[in-house]
């Protein structure tokens, strides 16, 4: 498969490497560091097995797989380069540098497979489930769920009778913003309403036109990066 490169100094800009560490432990932090200097140094492979020991140890990030995607870009690992982007996009959907990423392995891809129009109820669906990255999602559920629970509890402390009306007007506020996120969060931990997708890793993979090893049945080959739905 012929592979395209791009010059040096926009390689550089579009694999920009994620330098912050939002998310991971103080525990993995020096593994994803070690990783980062390593990267910056060339040395891809060397910066993959770092960034992979912290997914041995337990923790997902999207910046850990975002890391990952561009060191076995780098490599030339087109197939696990989008896998990794792919499984960073679910964690940071609406992140700029993943997205440009993940568009340029996209586009060096031997197969062109235009994807079916979304029904645009679905399309906005997706597009409030991926409003805010996991973490900060997270992190507003909680915030809003305290300042519910706070205010509920100094309503029935009954201060003054304004205050009371301010209370009970942040309660709903509050309230309202935990549930309707919250429900977001739900839907992002279980998966629900995702697709089951792959991405294939092996340079060649024959489709059959029945679940048999006959090559008489193949119809056509997909190739290294492609994305599948799992029916």
């Amino acid at each position: 498969m012929t592979r395209r490169t791009l010059p040096a100094a926009t390689a550089a800009g579009v694999l920009s490497l994620t330098l912050f560490i939002t998310d991971i432990c103080e525990a993995q932090s020096a593994l994803f560091g070690e990783g980062n200097q390593l990267y910056q140094a060339g040395d891809f492979e060397g910066a993959l097995e770092q960034y992979q020991q912290i997914l041995g140890q337990g923790l997902e990030s999207g910046e850990v797989y975002y890391n990952i995607g561009n060191a076995y870009f780098k490599i030339g690992q087109l197939g696990p380069a989008i896998l990794s982007y792919e499984r960073a996009r679910r964690l940071m959907p609406n992140d700029s540098d993943l997205l440009a990423n993940l568009e340029l392995a996209r586009s060096m891809t031997t197969d062109d497979i235009a994807p079916r129009p979304e029904f645009w109820l679905f399309r906005a669906v997706s597009w409030w489930v991926g409003l805010l990255p996991q973490p900060a999602l997270a992190w507003l559920v909680t915030l809003a769920y305290l300042v519910t629970m706070g205010a509920i509890i100094l309503v029935i402390l009954r201060p003054t009778e304004s205050l009371v009306t301010w209370l009970r007007r942040v309660a709903l506020v509050a309230g309202t913003v935990s549930l309707i996120f919250g429900l977001n969060l739900m839907i992002r931990e279980l998966g629900i309403g995702s697709a089951d997708t792959a991405v294939i890793i092996e340079d060649e993979v024959m489709v059959q036109s029945a679940p048999s090893d006959d090559s008489e049945l193949q119809i056509f080959a997909v190739h290294e990066g492609t994305k599948v739905s799992i029916e």
